[in-house]
């Protein structure tokens, strides 16, 4: 079973993590997720759930909304992970 809280914990941990590392806060036109942040968040999933995630995991110009980040990713890190699991026998 996909383990989703895991993953949006992770996710949402790196996105925190990299708002505090910040020296100066965000424009307003700025994205809320931008590349920088979206290298931390695919590294830690990489790493912690060996999920190998596709470069077009992130739109151009990044993602206006944690959540919507969130969302997108979690999506797919799920498809991934049903790809990646043996099938299990039923007897």
């Amino acid at each position: 079973m996909f383990p989703a809280r895991e993953f949006e914990d992770a996710i949402r941990s790196e996105i925190s993590a990299a708002a505090n590392d910040r020296p100066a806060p965000k424009a307003a036109w700025e994205p809320a997720v931008d590349s920088l942040v979206m290298v931390r968040v695919v590294i830690r999933i990489e790493e912690e759930f060996a999920l190998r995630l596709p470069d077009d995991v992130m739109p151009a110009g990044g993602f206006n909304s944690v959540d919507h980040c969130v969302t997108t990713v979690m999506q797919t890190c799920r498809e991934l992970w049903r790809v990646n699991q043996p099938e299990r026998e039923e007897v």
